[in-house]
């Protein structure tokens, strides 16, 4: 159910996200670009909060104490701060750029629904989930040729989809005399080839990323703790319960933050190359270079953030690897 529900929120994010661009690009002068910008991002606040509060009520028990209540209830206030931060940006927006009230209806009013969906249906699917609990066997640390498989997947998935994009645009450059250069042609399949390998190394950890729920008995408020002990590297009181969780959620997450920072990386070498890609067929204009300052400055913000918390994680696993098999709730001695 879990796994339905996240590949459907992807592919649904995605369609919203891209009918949204679309929306703004129609609806806006080329004048504009720049505000088209802002508005994005807004339209990206209005879709990716929504999902972080149904994906996190589905995962987690949030009713099991006060401090999972309290942390839950946290996330819900910060990402409505953001939602009427947003929707005060897209109002501005359809103010200065006279582009009517279509966005800011269909921004907010999209918000608004996603937001609702998101509280109903995250409950839904975590009471789903207890009514229908998987069977769970011994706590066994990923394999070495678990992780081969997955970044040979990996580089399979993206020497195909080149080798088809490379095909494809040229047949579709044959049909349509050459409308494409041999560099646009490249560019087209290369960028398609890091955006579909990216995904693979999504779907490729979701059964490890559901470990770290495992791990941490859907509590919250251990996930916290340990959290602030092996990414944050700050010191926290933990028990032996949550001393076996830290030592068990460090060995996984540091191979799972690996791929979530591959997954960043071609992603956001796919989108940067498609942009290249449209500077180069003479329609440049600020929005394409806006996006691609954009990702340059998330890389800049997001790679060392990601690299630093692979090597707490890694060296947490290695400082406590004697708590790996120890018995859950286990004393700290």
């Amino acid at each position: 159910m879990r796994v339905l529900a996240f590949i459907l929120s992807i592919v649904v994010s995605t369609a919203l996200l891209m009918a949204g661009v679309v929306l703004l690009v129609v609806e806006t002068k080329e004048t504009d670009s720049v505000w088209i910008f802002i508005a994005s991002l807004a339209m990206v606040v209005f879709v990716y909060g929504p999902l972080t509060l149904g994906s996190f009520r589905a995962y987690w028990d949030v009713t099991g104490s006060k401090e999972s209540r309290r942390y839950y209830r946290r996330i819900v206030l910060v990402v409505l701060a953001l939602e009427v931060l947003a929707a005060i940006v897209t109002v501005i927006f359809a103010i200065l750029t006279v582009a009517g009230p279509l966005i800011p209806v269909a921004f907010i009013g999209g918000g608004v629904i996603l937001t609702v969906t998101a509280i109903f249906l995250g409950p839904a699917i975590y009471r789903y989930d207890r009514a229908h609990p998987r069977a769970v066997s011994a706590w066994v640390a990923i394999e070495k040729a678990a992780i081969t498989k997955r970044i040979m997947a990996t580089t399979i998935t993206f020497l195909g989809v080149l080798v088809l994009g490379l095909i494809g645009t040229a047949i579709v450059n044959g049909v349509a005399t050459n409308v494409l250069s041999v560099p646009q042609m490249l560019l087209f399949a290369l960028s398609f080839a890091f955006i579909s390998s990216g995904a693979v190394c999504v779907f490729s950890t979701l059964g490890w990323s559901r470990r770290l729920v495992d791990v941490t008995d859907r509590d919250p408020s251990r996930l916290r703790r340990v959290v602030r002990v092996v990414l944050r590297n700050k010191p926290a009181d933990l028990d032996g319960r949550d001393l076996v969780a830290a030592a068990r959620y460090a060995a996984v997450i540091s191979v799972t933050l690996s791929f979530q920072l591959a997954y960043i990386v071609l992603l956001y070498a796919g989108l940067f190359l498609q942009q290249i890609n449209v500077l180069r067929t003479g329609i440049a204009d600020t929005f394409s270079i806006a996006i691609i300052v954009f990702l340059v400055v998330i890389l800049a913000v997001l790679l060392p953030i990601q690299i630093v918390r692979i090597r707490r994680a890694r060296r947490y696993s290695r400082d406590h690897s004697v708590d790996l098999n120890e018995p859950v709730g286990a004393s700290a001695n």
